[in-house]
This record gives structure tokens, C-alpha cells and sequence, in this order.
């Protein structure tokens, strides 16, 4: 068992300092990144911004998250906000005037709040959503698929299935990965590579 857990602080030390340099590479200021998993803890909604709408807001609940899709078309958070994941407050989303399905579940649900629509958050691996009454599901927003959320104000977890996460893995390259600008790519893989070829040299050292 000694032997077993050796083993695991070595890797842990091996595997450590790439993962660092990910979250670096990823989110300059790492603070956003904690703050992202507080969010969604406690899910950033401002009812307020509906005095900051212009347009006439719908009372059917269908009706304003169409007025949503158009208020906040839809663009990676790699291009909105210089991060693979951002989970912005309703009035960041509206100063951006763009954003993902996070950004527009965050400005809807503060819209559905303010008219006094019920709602739920609900989440997949790779979409969040707002559920709400008579809200037809579909494809990519089922309670199914969802994992993550909170229903009557309380959070719930499912964890997904292993043909889900597989599944769902492909449609996150693309958001991660796909649309990572090409110096940050740079900046990582250099940065890998220079750390591979310490570790080795430190390794080689450490056997002599």
C-alpha cells in the first residue's frame, strides 16, 4: 500500500505542473475560473435588467427566450470574453451584446424572474438551459440529458452516464479546443513540451 500511494505522488507531481500551466494558459486571471463554479452554485440572476431592455418584453415565457436568442446571438466564450468557459451576470451578457447557452439561460431566467414566470436551470455536459412551464423539450434539452440544475431553487446532480460522456465529448472540442485562438494553442503546447523536457532532464539527473 506504501508502494501504491508513492506512486500516486509521483504522478501527482509529474501531472501537476501541466495542469497549472493549462489554467494559465486558459485563464490568465485565474479567478475567474473559481468564480465560474460559485456561479453556478448561486446562479447570477438580476431581474433589474429588465428596465435596461428597450424592447417590449412578452409575458408568454416561449416568447421572451426568443427575444433572448435575438438580444444575445450566439458566440463561443473563447470570442466573447477571451476564456473557454465563462459564466458572465445578466448585465455582463447585455454589455457584450453576445454569448453561449450560459450567457442567454442567465438573461432569460432574470426576464422570467422579473415577470414572475417560474423556472428551473438545468444543465448537460454541454448546454445549460432554463426550463419552464409548457416548454416543449427537444434533442439538446431534456431532462434525460440533464445532469445538473436546480429545481424549486434547490440543486440537483445526476451524474451522467459513461455513453453520455463519451458522447458529448466531440461537441465540447469544439468549444474548447476548435476555437482556442491560435497563440494560446502555441502557448500550450510550447509550454508542455518545455515542460517535458524538464522533467525528463530532472528524472535523468535524479537516476545518476
Amino acid at each position: 500500500m506504501r508502494g501504491f500511494y508513492h506512486k500516486l505522488k509521483l504522478i501527482f507531481r509529474l501531472v501537476l505542473p501541466f495542469v497549472l500551466w493549462l489554467l494559465l494558459v486558459c485563464y490568465p486571471n485565474p479567478f475567474i475560473f473559481f468564480r465560474n463554479f460559485a456561479r453556478y452554485v448561486r446562479f447570477p440572476i438580476d431581474p433589474a435588467i429588465i428596465r435596461d431592455i428597450k424592447k417590449p418584453i412578452p409575458d408568454e415565457p416561449s416568447q421572451i427566450e426568443k427575444l433572448v436568442y435575438r438580444l444575445v446571438p450566439y458566440e463561443f466564450d473563447w470570442n466573447t470574453y477571451g476564456v473557454p468557459w465563462m459564466m458572465p451576470t445578466p448585465r455582463e451578457v447585455l454589455q457584450a451584446g453576445k454569448g453561449d447557452c450560459e450567457s442567454r439561460a442567465v438573461v432569460l431566467a432574470s426576464l422570467l424572474h422579473a415577470k414572475g414566470i417560474p423556472y428551473d436551470i438545468k444543465a448537460s455536459f454541454t448546454h445549460l438551459w432554463v426550463d419552464y412551464p409548457r416548454k416543449k423539450p427537444n434533442r439538446a434539452e431534456n431532462d434525460d440529458i440533464a445532469y445538473i440544475g436546480k429545481r424549486q431553487g434547490k440543486l440537483f446532480l445526476k451524474p451522467p452516464t459513461l455513453h453520455q460522456w463519451g458522447e458529448q465529448f466531440a461537441m465540447q472540442k469544439e468549444a474548447l479546443w476548435e476555437k482556442m485562438p491560435p497563440l494560446r494553442k502555441l502557448l500550450l503546447l510550447g509550454g508542455w513540451a518545455a515542460l517535458g523536457v524538464w522533467t525528463m532532464r530532472r528524472k535523468g539527473k535524479l537516476a545518476r
